[in-house]
């Protein structure tokens, strides 16, 4: 049984999100796209660790990181945490410039983080096709 998100049906839902493929800048429109699936709420692209840890405790919106890679393990952790068990928070949309395999074996993505987006990684380059 195939459990994972199709790309609409995460952009209509409050789905947290990997985005592969493509350039950065279909990563990026991708998740514009899904952010204003949510009228009124936020689209925030954070790019320093420093913004990824103050976005945690946002409560609303889209947050989009343009390369999930540059966020430190020990922070990626923690957004798992916060994914697993915060009701109220923001949707993020990881951008990765690599396959997931490639940046799990280069240690730039978590497994934690690998299996809890499993159902919710989308291919922005397939999608464009």
């Amino acid at each position: 049984m195939d459990t994972s998100y199709s790309p609409e049906q995460l952009k209509k839902n409050r789905a947290s999100m990997l985005l592969t493929g493509g350039a950065e800048a279909d990563r990026r429109a991708f998740a514009i796209t899904a952010a204003q699936a949510l009228p009124g709420e936020p689209f925030v692209e954070v790019k320093e660790p420093a913004q990824v840890a103050r976005a945690l405790k946002g409560a609303r919106g889209t947050v989009y990181v343009p390369d999930v890679t540059l966020v430190p393990a020990a922070l990626q952790r923690e957004l798992v945490r916060v994914l697993r068990e915060q009701e109220e928070r923001p949707r993020f949309a990881l951008g990765l410039s690599t396959s997931v395999e490639t940046a799990v074996e280069k240690g730039g993505l978590t497994d934690d983080l690998r299996f809890w987006l499993r159902a919710a990684t989308v291919d922005v380059k397939k999608k464009a096709r």
